[in-house]
């Protein structure tokens, strides 16, 4: 299996062992009890230091749509692919590509952070940026 790395470094965690869950790196306030992604410097509702905390890699899917023309940069002939609207248990609601095609979907159902591969360096090491999988 090809090493795996995120595109970005703060956005997200692609642990080693492929049975473990990738993880999106986010940020709390303990003053306002809230968690935000991606990661704030300070709370937006309080101005107070927040600290980084690791979100669920599972979550309900609120909304979705389907974006009828190829991702950008691709040179597949696909039709289109899905985006959704993922609500995390922290209450962080994270928009997304998600894998599937028109009508796999029921909001309300059960999805999963999974490394989304965006290029491969000669090594083999892919990038990675995130996107949602049916759990």
């Amino acid at each position: 299996m090809a090493n795996m790395v995120p595109l970005e470094d703060g956005y997200m965690i692609i642990p080693e062992n492929p049975e473990l869950p990738c993880k999106l790196i986010g940020s709390y306030s303990k003053t306002a009890n809230k968690t935000y992604f991606p990661i704030r410097k300070l709370c937006p509702v309080t101005s107070e230091p927040v600290e980084t905390v690791e979100l669920s890699p599972v979550g309900e899917l609120y909304s979705w749509s389907f974006i009828m023309m190829p991702k950008m940069g691709s040179r597949e002939k696909v039709p289109g692919y899905g985006v959704g609207q993922i609500d995390l248990p922290e209450g962080v609601r994270i928009q997304a590509p998600i894998d599937g095609k028109m009508g796999d979907w029921k909001i309300g159902m059960k999805m999963r952070l999974a490394p989304n591969p965006v290029v491969t360096d000669e090594d083999g090491t892919q990038y990675c940026s995130f996107k949602f999988v049916p759990a």
